[in-house]
């Protein structure tokens, strides 16, 4: 077994792992690329909307292992590192590269799907090809494909090169330019239940693995057959231009189709409706203790909801309870189960529900809901809907001076010691390399807003110490990894001091001070202006760090650097997030980044970025610049049980010096932005859960 194999296999069993549910229809078949397509060549079917697919595939001439998204219904996109057998690309034995499928027409029962596509159009052109290519249903159990394909699809043995000796540059001016080629063929459903046959004409010529003698090109045919198992695991095996056999294993998860339906959870207490003639009498609220001892209900009813109670107010026909949440990956539902609490606990009279949620510290909004809403609505039929456009949601206030905060509440430490991993994917020495161990957290909430945390790793076992530096025309902030990993087995990955504030209403701020990240340490500061009814904000950070040594304990080499961003964040939609930076990076370059995420109401997010920074593409080294994948999986998602916490996967194309921001802990836009008019409304179908 190849050790592209070995080490991918890791990395693909996490979808094997959670991919144990049917998704409840059938999805289109997978070529070779871990794309939608037949065997080598592409079809026009996109797969379901968000579904994640992983695909390991091999034959004589090389061996693939690809992540492919469909980032929205018509768009996908995928992320392949390649070890190549026996042939080379400028001079390298691997190749990592990107493609991009946008469905310009949707089948219908008299017109096929089109689709448009790029291969492998940033990488060293290993694969590169375009292709105009429909597909249609003329069966229900067969399905015909045809395309016309440029570059490697074009079938001619014109060799293209990449656009620099780097690579990692699109190749535009070489787009759907010369010669062009007919590939086509078809997939038949059998009566053997989950078995497809394929067969296909291919334009591909193979000419790089027939001149360097990998392969012999007999026959521009393919055939195969695939066996697919509850439409997230299939498998392929392929007989390949008459001359060599493939196989193909692939699994998929989607974010909309959880391992296990609905959740385990405690039940929401129900809507304590006032009666017809209830009593608006406030003289309740003359009774001296009276917020002391609602605080005190509060804090037993929340507690056994997963909630805890900051601080109260109230007063006679309004009440604000400020709101930690340690519990629901959703805010909207930590949202909805506080106002039920307050109907329950709070007099008749109060009809004005203020629910403040606080995030180590500091509110992040406010959501202002009237009593009587929340009885009328329960069971509406469009009561979510309702509810989201009567809630005023606002930037949070001082608390009211007859406000009490909990004084059971700081000072809080808290602790944890569990298995971590670490990976590296998609870098220059293979798909997948990693590191394993435990990982010991500790925070000490002093007072709201001000905090200190720790986190020390004890590496087991792992091969990223092996991982041999690029070669690199900047300071080494990225590129040192492997010594990182190899000193520190035993590592204080971070200490830190932080201090969150408001200084005005619609303004957040934060202070970080100590060994930030494994590499850096120093001084970080941030300041956000982002008002909670607004689907847009802007951010600054400034920071000073000094590069630590390589054992990662207290000591500092000679670099340091002043580093900073100015950001602009923008919801473009209940499910679409953007976000630029602009300015200086750790290796002392000026760029900018431009990401765009998509967000799920159960906490996914699947993205891509891209980083251009005045780095020359020489000193940069392979990949010329920034760019990846990247999604988060919330583990709420996966056990189906409440829990905030939260996978993160970066599949960046090749770890580099350029371009390299800083890793501290607690940015203020991730903080807040979950409470605020866009993360509310994303997740709003919960507020009732």
């Amino acid at each position: 077994m190849s050790k592209l194999v070995k080490s991918a296999l890791g990395g693909v069993s996490a979808l094997v792992v959670t991919a144990g549910v049917a998704s409840g229809q059938a999805t289109p078949a997978l070529n070779l690329y871990g794309n939608s397509g037949l065997i080598d060549m592409p079809s026009a079917e996109p797969q379901p909307d968000a579904q994640v697919t992983g695909t390991i595939s091999g034959s004589k001439s090389d061996r693939k292992v690809t992540l492919a998204f469909q980032l929205t219904r018509r768009l996908s996109a995928s992320f392949r590192y390649s070890e190549l057998n026996d042939w080379t690309i400028a001079g390298a034995d691997n190749d990592r590269g990107f493609d991009l499928q946008f469905q310009l027409l949707e089948e219908t029962d008299m017109l096929p799907g089109v689709a448009i596509g790029l291969r492998d159009f940033m990488g060293q052109g290993a694969y590169g090809a375009e292709y105009l290519v429909a597909t249609k249903a003329v069966h229900p159990k067969l399905r015909l494909t045809a395309g016309l394909g440029w570059g490697r699809l074009s079938g001619s043995s014109t060799l293209r090169t990449g656009a620099n000796p780097q690579g990692g540059v699109p190749t535009t001016k070489q787009w759907f330019d010369g010669d062009i080629g007919v590939f086509g063929g078809f997939a038949w459903t059998t009566p053997v239940r989950g078995l497809t046959l394929k067969a296909e004409y291919s334009s591909d010529e193979y000419t790089r693995e027939v001149a360097a003698g990998a392969i012999d090109r007999d026959s521009p045919f393919n055939f195969g057959m695939e066996f697919k198992r509850r439409d997230n695991l299939s498998f392929g095996l392929y007989y390949l231009h008459g001359s060599e056999v493939a196989l193909r294993f692939s699994t998929a998860i989607n974010p909309k189709r959880p391992p296990s339906a609905g959740t385990r959870e405690r039940a929401p207490l129900p809507v304590i409706a006032r009666p017809v003639n209830y009593s608006t009498s406030t003289d309740w609220a003359a009774q001296p203790n009276y917020t002391a001892t609602a605080r005190k209900q509060f804090s037993a009813v929340l507690k056994e909801q997963g909630l805890g109670v900051e601080a109260l107010a109230v007063n006679g026909h309004s009440a604000e309870l400020r709101l930690r949440n340690d519990t629901f990956n959703s805010s909207a539902q930590a949202i909805g189960r506080a106002a039920r609490a307050m109907a329950f606990v709070l007099p008749p009279s109060v009809e004005e529900f203020v629910i403040t949620p606080v995030v180590n510290g500091i509110p992040a909004s406010s959501v202002v809901i009237r009593r009587s809403d929340l009885e009328q609505l329960e069971n509406d039929a469009m009561g979510t809907e309702k509810m989201f456009a009567r809630a005023d949601i606002r930037s949070p206030l001082a608390l009211p001076a007859n406000g009490e905060f909990a004084k059971d509440i700081y000072p809080d430490f808290r602790w944890t010691i569990a298995p971590f991993v670490s990976l590296s994917l998609f870098d220059g020495s293979g798909p997948l390399r990693a590191s394993a161990g435990l990982r010991a957290d500790a925070d000490y909430y002093v007072t709201p807003g001000f905090s200190l945390s720790g986190s020390i790793t004890q590496r087991v076992f792992g091969n990223q110490q092996d991982e041999i530096p690029p070669a690199s025309g900047l300071p080494r902030v990225r590129t040192d990894r492997a010594s990182y990993k190899r000193e520190g087995k035993t590592a204080l990955e971070r200490l830190t001091a932080d201090y969150l504030f408001k200084p005005a209403p619609d303004f957040y701020g934060r202070v970080s001070v100590g060994y930030l990240e494994p590499m850096f340490g120093g001084v970080s500061t941030e300041l956000l202006w982002q008002p909670a009814d607004q689907t847009w904000g802007l951010g600054a950070e400034m920071n000073y760090v000094k590069q630590r040594d390589f054992d990662q304990l207290f000591g500092f080499q000679n670099y340091d650097v002043v580093t900073g961003h100015v950001s602009a964040y923008w919801n473009v939609n209940h499910g679409l997030a953007a976000q630029l930076d602009v300015g200086r990076y750790l290796a002392g370059d000026w760029g900018a980044t431009l990401s765009v995420d998509r967000v799920f109401a159960n906490g996914w997010r699947i993205g891509a970025y891209a980083t251009l920074t005045d780095a020359e593409y020489a000193d940069y080294g392979e990949g010329s610049f920034t760019k990846g994948l990247r999604m988060s999986v919330p583990l709420s998602w996966g056990i189906g049980t409440p829990n905030r916490k939260t996978y993160a996967i970066d599949m960046n194309t090749l770890a580099r010096d350029g371009g390299a921001r800083l890793d501290v802990n607690n940015r203020l836009h991730g903080l807040v932005s979950e409470y605020q008019r866009p993360g509310l409304e994303a997740g709003w179908a919960r507020f009732w859960r």
